[in-house]
């Protein structure tokens, strides 16, 4: 068995799946998890991560029996992503979380190549879509799994974890949290398991409706009940109902950045951090291949530090930020500070704007401008099985809009970050050049 990949060549090859289900180990009951403004405004995205672990005892010591054997009790605690989406009767009434025990999916699968040649591949786009299931909500909604793990084994022994995430059940420090608690159990299936309470949207303070659009997302219109962007709409027949699956012409290429080339950035603007100076680096090389097109507003969302005591739940922060002069003319310097300084919160405009005056929207956040996703403080390699941790994390986005978005995250070695940029297939191997002249000229 042969595929091709984006640039038409052999790939290698993820076979031989098989999937199953995990429930809660105890039922848990007539639960409902409310679904608040911001929950809604990222139902078109998933976060798509990938864990990676070198052969060793440990390793071939874990079963997947005995990595699913722990997920019962994670479900005790986490079951409100083992439940299915629900629309009320009521119009106009926001859809819930039904927490029914439906379950995880589960994915076994095996890969014809070892780890240390699937990671050295540095020309295959898009690599997680091999190890994830690139499944959204829809079009039957009560059929959809929130969450799917994926176990792949290469052939030296090695193996990949995949994580599908759906987005409106919360954000990206949600999903690492909870994955991470996943592997503590493992370490100590004996650990206590309090429940996560559901959320109820009469504890939520939500802003007066409006119906402005915010400059950071875009609103369009669904094609029937499938939670993807209307362009990436597929529909593969499973068993006796359907599932909806990206099929995204984004393409995704991942890079590390040395800590000390991201002081060279920094020289002579010591007030701006790493996010700010990658973010830079890379909106104005992309800008440099939009040569034409406007590239003068991006959206950036960062974790918030207020965040409340929900542990399932999207409270990240979308701002916008605005430039007037043309972006290939300013320093790295002036673009990282604009990103620093001068970003526009919108958290509260995006949440008024969803549930405004003439009903729900949806909404595309990822990719309504170019978006800069800041990950740095997330615990990605705070997943380990027992005493193991992970050679390699990566995560990126699928249902990002054609203005694309750049995942910005911890390398694999502790001198270095890791830049996921998701772009339109047709600009990203020209941004690859023109990253790959920045970067060698100040090496």
């Amino acid at each position: 068995m042969v595929v091709e990949d984006n640039n038409n060549r052999s790939a290698p090859v993820v076979y031989g799946h098989k999937q199953s289900t995990v429930v809660p180990a105890h039922v848990t009951g007539e639960v409902n998890h409310d679904l608040t403004n911001m929950d809604l405004a990222m139902k078109l995205h998933y976060l798509r991560g990938v864990y990676y672990f070198k052969k060793s005892g440990i390793v071939d010591s874990l079963t997947v029996f005995k990595m699913k054997e722990p997920m019962f009790f994670w479900l005790d605690m986490y079951y409100q992503i083992s439940g299915r989406i629900r629309r009320p009767e009521e119009a106009g009434s926001q859809p819930f979380v039904k927490c029914n025990d439906c379950g995880v999916r589960i994915v076994e699968a095996k890969c014809n190549v070892t780890l240390d040649e699937w990671l050295g591949d540095k020309e295959l786009l898009s690599r997680w879509k091999y190890l994830v299931p690139s499944k959204v909500l829809g079009p039957q909604l009560f059929f959809s799994p929130l969450t799917y793990v994926q176990f792949t084994k290469f052939t030296c022994g090695g193996l990949a974890i995949g994580l599908s995430w759906s987005h409106v059940i919360g954000d990206p420090q949600t999903a690492v949290s909870c994955f991470n608690k996943w592997s503590q159990l493992l370490q100590d299936i004996k650990a206590p398991c309090k429940p996560i309470p559901p959320n109820k949207l009469e504890n939520n303070n939500i802003s007066s409706p409006c119906d402005v659009a915010p400059s950071s997302v875009k609103e369009v219109e669904l094609p029937g009940d499938i939670w993807v962007l209307p362009s990436d709409s597929k529909l593969e027949t499973i068993g006796n109902h359907s599932e909806g699956n990206c099929n995204s012409t984004m393409a995704t290429y991942s890079f590390q950045i040395k800590d000390q080339m991201i002081k060279q950035l920094q020289s002579g603007s010591s007030q701006v951090g790493d996010f700010e100076i990658i973010s830079a680096l890379l909106w104005k090389n992309i800008a440099k291949v939009r040569e034409g097109k406007e590239l003068n507003t991006v959206t950036i969302c960062k974790n918030n530090p207020a965040r409340s005591n929900k542990n399932l739940s999207n409270e990240q922060s979308i701002s916008s930020v605005k430039i007037d002069s043309a972006v290939t003319k300013l320093d790295l310097s002036e673009l990282a500070m604009a990103i620093s300084k001068h970003a526009t919160n919108e958290t509260h405009v995006v949440e008024a704007f969803v549930g405004g005056e003439n009903g729900f929207k949806d909404l595309v956040v990822y990719g309504a401008n170019l978006t800069f996703v800041d990950m740095l403080d997330l615990d990605l390699y705070g997943l380990m099985l027992k005493d193991q941790k992970p050679a390699n994390v990566e995560y990126a986005i699928d249902g990002v809009g054609e203005e694309g978005a750049v995942l910005i995250m911890q390398g694999n070695e502790n001198d270095a970050k890791l830049a996921v940029v998701v772009l339109p297939e047709n600009e990203l191997q020209k941004v690859r050049e023109v990253l790959d002249s920045s970067v060698l000229s100040i090496n």
